[in-house]
């Protein structure tokens, strides 16, 4: 869970302040079956998590946050008879949501991004999973998922078909295994087929060939395939001589190996380039097992990694995962969790559209630690180190990540 935050007690009181007016005015939009979740909160005080909460009604929770102001607002992804029980296991529970969790410390590439980069980064992941296993492999329905910027460093999944409300921890978990390529046995997807069948006396034989996936086939198969083909044709783009280098150093490759594979895929033979006959899932251009098991070492593994995607494994197989509620603030950065749908996603700009309606233009002085250069709301700041005077919505920020402290 989030440290407590950091500045002194007027910046904090100033932001908790801007907290509950973004509680008395936004609309809270409840979360399906709302009166079976369990609510949990962290406040502006160091402590532990307030958690086993349950809220009968929109306005009793909203009694509860511009009360009580707090800095982080969790809800449960599972149903339970009885939300406000004291212990799990008086709880008594009776199903999840599915949920995904995925921020930058996820991804290697976006180490050192700035922030709104880095924010565009984690959105295109996000896509690629609702796209290409939610809806594509799953079958889920788009009215199924409801997707949120989390406030700080990611996005959320809610996946709230009834169909998976009953899966337990370890089946949640194979759907992560899934789509992160966990175990994927991806030379199986290689087979051998008869091509020929002859006789001569009694004396049987069999030529075969090797196949494998279409780039067009559904799920993990096609997926290998695209990628194996997207590979290939990478080599075709860069200097021969450099494209030789790459495959030699394949372990298990060399130069002699790595000379005839290339050859194999992209010299003309009867007609045709064994590229375009790896684009209709035919591998019958190697003229020995000793390439085809060269092609598999050099071409199969960038393919997975090219497929699979990054997801927090713990929070998709908890089956009792507290998330943040949409629409709450998030307490290191002062931004919105929106929620959207995954064609709203495609415009979603977390810098410009998850600033709270509730924060005004008005000027504030803050004191910044260093300088920042950040795009709020579509204008660029270049800020200094010490005073400088600020819209609120950007002071609100900056105060809430710990760089800057407001002059009251």
């Amino acid at each position: 869970m989030p440290p407590p935050p950091k500045g002194d007690p007027d910046t904090i009181a100033w932001v908790r302040d801007r907290f509950r007016r973004h509680y008395e005015t936004t609309d809270l939009e409840l979360p399906p079956r709302f009166a079976r979740r369990e609510f949990g909160f962290m406040f502006w005080e160091a402590g532990m998590m307030q958690r086993h909460q349950s809220f009968k009604s929109g306005e009793a929770l909203r009694d509860f946050l511009t009360r009580r102001t707090p800095m982080h607002v969790y809800f449960s992804s599972a149903y339970y008879e009885k939300p406000g029980a004291p212990t799990m296991e008086e709880k008594e529970w009776l199903g999840a949501d599915l949920v995904f969790d995925l921020d930058a410390d996820h991804i290697e590439r976006v180490k050192g991004m700035p922030y709104e980069a880095m924010l565009e980064e984690v959105k295109s992941e996000i896509k690629k999973i609702v796209d290409q296993y939610l809806l594509a492999d799953f079958g889920l329905g788009e009215d199924a998922i409801l997707i949120t910027f989390s406030g700080g460093r990611g996005y959320h999944i809610h996946v709230r078909d009834p169909r998976v409300w009953e899966l337990q921890s370890h089946e949640r978990r194979e759907i992560v295994d899934y789509i992160t390529g966990t175990e994927l046995d991806a030379d199986g997807l290689f087979r051998r087929v008869p091509l020929e069948l002859k006789k001569f006396q009694d004396r049987t034989t069999v030529k075969y060939r090797y196949a494998m996936p279409r780039p067009n086939d559904p799920g993990w198969p096609g997926r290998l395939a695209r990628g194996i083909v997207a590979a290939a044709e990478r080599l075709e783009t860069i200097p021969k001589d450099e494209a030789l280098r790459e495959l030699a150093a394949v372990d298990g490759v060399g130069g002699r190996v790595a000379g005839e594979m290339f050859d194999a895929l992209f010299s003309p033979r009867a007609g045709s380039r064994g590229i375009d006959k790896l684009r209709r899932g035919d591998m019958d251009i190697f003229p020995s097992d000793r390439l085809v098991g060269a092609f598999q070492r050099t071409f199969v593994p960038p393919a997975v990694d090219l497929g699979k995607r990054e997801t927090d494994e713990p929070v998709t197989s908890d089956i009792k995962r507290l998330i943040r509620m949409p629409h709450s603030l998030h307490g290191k950065t002062g931004l919105e969790v929106v929620p959207m749908t995954r064609e709203a996603l495609d415009g979603f700009l977390p810098l410009r559209d998850a600033i709270p309606r509730a924060w005004k233009e008005e000027p504030v002085e803050v004191s910044l630690r260093a300088g920042i250069k950040v795009t709020m709301r579509d204008e660029t700041f270049n800020l200094k180190e010490g005073m400088n005077i600020v819209p609120e919505y950007l002071a609100i920020f900056l105060a809430c990540r710990g760089v800057a402290s407001v002059t009251t």
